[in-house]
């Protein structure tokens, strides 16, 4: 009864994993396509230090203005392109990385569905995704900043300097949660090896 449970399981998160390997690559190739399309909308928040005449902001009740320290959103209306690329480049390094995550649990879970899933290889490949994740999600975010940073330039009339506003955590956190669960199942392997040398 545990071992179909458990079956099942694997089935629903290999599923998913392979609808996420297949689904983030179509956005992608969206998203490049529409990229060299010529008008195709570039949206980009700025930072509220760097704007004027927020204090004159109406909708809102008395007492009620924007944050100075937060940020806007902004949409360029005839976004040239290099302007277009930029936006590109903070969208599809991340959705490159989610569809290999998934490509590589999608195996896992595939040979894990098959047979044995408490295995060393298994450990091993689950930490390597743990790697990827958080290295490489470390390094999209560098690369997603930077291009902001680039594509903000463009749109504000004085120079500025730029300071990233969103935080890698999510990566890091993945990556540590993937980490964490490779070395439980790693020691449940080594624990079942030394009851299996006892009896």
């Amino acid at each position: 009864m545990i071992r179909t449970h458990l079956g099942t399981w694997l089935g629903w998160l290999r599923a998913t994993a392979t609808f996420v390997f297949i689904a983030a690559p179509c956005l992608a190739v969206a998203l490049l396509v529409i990229a060299f399309v010529p008008g195709s909308p570039v949206t980009q928040e700025l930072p509220s230090a760097a704007l004027t005449g927020l204090d004159r902001v109406g909708g809102v009740t008395t007492g009620v203005g924007v944050d100075p320290s937060g940020w806007v959103p902004f949409t360029i209306h005839d976004p040239s392109l290099p302007e277009r690329l930029l936006y590109l480049l903070t969208l599809l390094p991340g959705l490159l990385l989610i569809a290999e995550i998934a490509r590589r649990l999608a195996g896992l879970l595939r040979v894990a569905q098959a047979s044995d899933p408490f295995t060393t290889t298994t450990a091993r490949g689950l930490t390597a995704v743990a790697k990827l994740t958080a290295f490489a999600g470390l390094g999209t975010w560098i690369l997603s900043q930077v291009a902001q940073g680039l594509l903000s330039a463009t749109m504000l009339a004085s120079p500025r300097t730029y300071t990233p506003h969103q935080s890698p955590l999510g990566w890091l956190a993945v990556g540590l949660i993937f980490a964490a669960l490779a070395q439980i199942l790693d020691r449940g392997v080594a624990m079942r090896a030394e009851l299996d040398t006892v009896i």
